[in-house]
């Protein structure tokens, strides 16, 4: 069975899990042209992101895998009925928790302006306590769960939203109150610190507006680790600036692969917005779930589905492809 795989350094690191008989390519420099003339005959692409021009062009394709949870670079209306999705989502959860609580605690104790104000003589100002505060996550999946478990470590009171809330769910994680979407207007008013995971669908892209926005409290800090484009990023920038909320941690931006010169040519930044200077931001490079582990578990997670697939066995971690997540 052949597999093409985006990355020479992910098939290398690929290859030392996969038995014998596995074929797998790889292009020299992750162009699309590369990666169309590889397709053809492949039965799975292992891959960040993919073009609809690749999907079309891998006509034996039966599994498109991908590195990472989000999904949402996937060229879904290229994909024929037969071809399975899957991600990574949940393999590794604690990672990018560990990093959401990074950046709630470095907004509730103001790390980057005491820094700031301690290399320039002064104090900074009195921080937030979490204790008895309400963290609202939302988003309940594998990452918002033990997002949720360490926030209650902080005795903060944990809101929730989720697609299909349960009462089962709301009781196992000790939440104080758990709600679908026809409650994020609630949800929003009452939370002290607002943490994105949910993926990036059709439902979720641009959720979070002006009206959201406003609807939270003005000591209101929002922290987004899932993708960017599900908050609109001038009322974000709005909020900021004219103190709608205290203040935001981004570890997502609105320009898709900012960092990288084959997809942003032209060298943009990842905003229109100057985010990361504003005093009430704490700005990370989408990385702030990386760590000595992360990676490591998502290898597994692709290895074995590639197994599954020539074993003629569905794959784990299959995404709905019209809800896509």
């Amino acid at each position: 069975m052949k597999v093409l795989v985006a990355s020479p350094e992910l098939a290398r690191r690929l290859a030392e899990h996969l038995p014998e008989g596995i074929d797998l390519a790889c292009p020299e420099h992750g162009t699309d042209e590369e990666m169309v003339a590889l397709a053809g005959d492949v039965e799975v692409i292992v891959s960040t992101r993919l073009s609809a021009d690749v999907a079309r062009a891998a006509k034996q394709l039966k599994l498109l895998q991908k590195t990472g949870a989000g999904v949402d670079a996937m060229p879904f209306e290229a994909l024929g009925e037969h071809v399975l999705v899957a991600n990574t989502s949940g393999s590794n959860p604690v990672p990018l928790a560990e990093g959401t609580v990074t950046l709630v605690l470095a907004l509730a104790k103001k790390v980057i302006q005491r820094h700031n104000s301690f290399e320039q003589g002064r104090s900074g100002g009195p921080g937030v306590e979490l204790r008895g505060k309400k963290a609202g996550i939302l988003g309940l999946g594998s990452i918002g769960t033990e997002v949720a478990k360490r926030l209650r470590a902080f005795e903060m009171d944990i809101l929730g939203i989720k697609r299909s809330p349960s009462e089962e769910l709301r009781d196992r994680l000790g939440l104080a109150f758990l709600g679908g979407p026809d409650d994020l207007h609630y949800f929003l008013s009452e939370s002290d610190f607002v943490v994105i995971t949910v993926p990036l669908t059709p439902e979720t892209r641009g959720m979070i507006g002006e009206e959201e926005l406003r609807a939270m409290k003005p000591t209101a800090y929002l922290v987004n680790v899932a993708r960017a484009a599900i908050v609109q990023e001038e009322p974000l920038y709005r909020a900021l600036t004219e103190g709608w909320i205290a203040g935001a941690g981004l570890d997502v931006w609105w320009v898709p692969h900012w960092w990288d010169p084959i997809w942003v040519p032209d060298g943009r930044g990842a905003s229109e917005y100057p985010f990361w200077e504003l005093p009430n931001v704490v700005a990370t490079p989408h990385n702030i779930g990386s760590s000595d582990t992360s990676s490591d578990a998502s290898i597994l997670v692709i290895a074995e589905n590639i197994r599954r697939v020539a074993e003629g066995r569905p794959p784990v971690n299959q995404v709905d492809k019209r809800l896509q997540y």
